[in-house]
């Protein structure tokens, strides 16, 4: 792993963050525990040349919340690297230093870098060139312009479609003007899916599935008619009772309300740590819920299978056009 180009590429794509955008050395906060001092030490150090940002770096769990919502206020852009579901037991609410600043963390949301469960896999994340990650969405947006079907399978004998007359616009992910810095992947929404997947993979979201189930070895199957899972089964024990529980909640928890492919050769496997560095795996992953009011959003990233347009591989373990 080259650290340095990682934190050369990710420099680069914070540059061009939106709440940075036209500002001469930006004030950047960067807040952080202490296993991710290193990692906060190492991104002053790579900008130590060049000064394109003015770092002020504080310890999340040592300085007092009035400290801490000064200096929000005080940024251009606040950077935050912590644990939530890693901790032991998970904390999907986050460490208890965030609660008293959750009001001005929502005010200042758009000014805001969150690294949740990240650890090392901060470097994997920023690994490849912004200029492949930006090649490989632009040329997937094109392909998908030109083509009348999307289709999925894999070994496990899911079988996927979406018509692309269905779908809206592709939104880019490339980590260029982006809120969400991390780079590497294509997302859009159609109410035209159907299929059925046997899902192996892992989870990402409020709701902790990852840190009790892991990455999936046993299917997890999906049955899905327009774009709403109709049922499921699994012999994963306690799965199937938790996943109903999740999906009767809420009518959105249902509803496949995102369709996204990873582009991230960066992120070489999945590792169930319930962290957003994780949806930029490369293949599927289809986003449940968070279209009502009340309902969580959830994203099931599938660790493999073959992505085709019009059945003409684009993706089988490796981007193949």
């Amino acid at each position: 792993m080259d650290k340095t180009r990682a934190l050369e590429h990710f420099l680069y794509y914070l540059a061009r963050h939106p709440a940075l955008e036209g500002l001469d050395q930006p004030k950047v906060l960067l807040g952080h525990t202490p296993d991710y001092s290193e990692i906060a030490a190492a991104i002053i150090e790579q900008d130590a040349q060049r000064r394109q940002f003015d770092f002020n770096a504080l310890r999340l769990d040592l300085e007092p919340a009035q400290r801490l919502i000064e200096a929000i206020g005080d940024s251009d852009l606040y950077i935050f690297f912590y644990d939530s579901s890693m901790l032991s037991p998970p904390r999907p609410q986050g460490p208890e230093f965030l609660h008293a600043l959750h009001d001005v963390m929502a005010e200042h949301w758009r000014k805001s870098l969150l690294f949740k469960d990240y650890g090392d896999y901060f470097y994997d994340t920023f690994s490849v060139s912004p200029q492949r990650i930006a090649d490989l969405n632009d040329r997937l947006i094109r392909r998908m312009s030109q083509a009348t079907t999307l289709s999925f399978r894999d070994s496990h004998g899911s079988h996927l479609q979406a018509p692309l007359s269905s779908i809206r616009k592709w939104t880019n992910i490339n980590g260029v003007g982006n809120h969400d810095l991390a780079p590497g992947e294509i997302a859009t929404h159609s109410d035209a899916i159907n299929g059925c997947v046997k899902f192996v993979g892992t989870f990402l979201g409020t709701i902790p599935f990852a840190r009790k189930y892991g990455v999936l070895a046993s299917p997890l199957e999906l049955w899905i008619e327009d774009s709403t899972i109709s049922r499921i089964a699994t012999e994963v024990p306690g799965l199937e009772a938790d996943f109903n529980k999740y999906l009767n909640a809420n009518p959105s928890n249902r509803r496949v309300e995102e369709l996204g492919i990873g582009t991230n050769e960066g992120v070489k496997a999945l590792y169930a740590r319930n962290s957003g560095f994780e949806e930029r795996h490369c293949g599927l992953h289809l986003g449940l819920g968070g279209g009502a009011k009340g309902s969580h959003h959830l994203d099931l990233i599938f660790a493999g299978g073959v992505l085709a347009l019009d059945d003409k591989p684009v993706f089988d373990g490796q981007f193949v056009f």
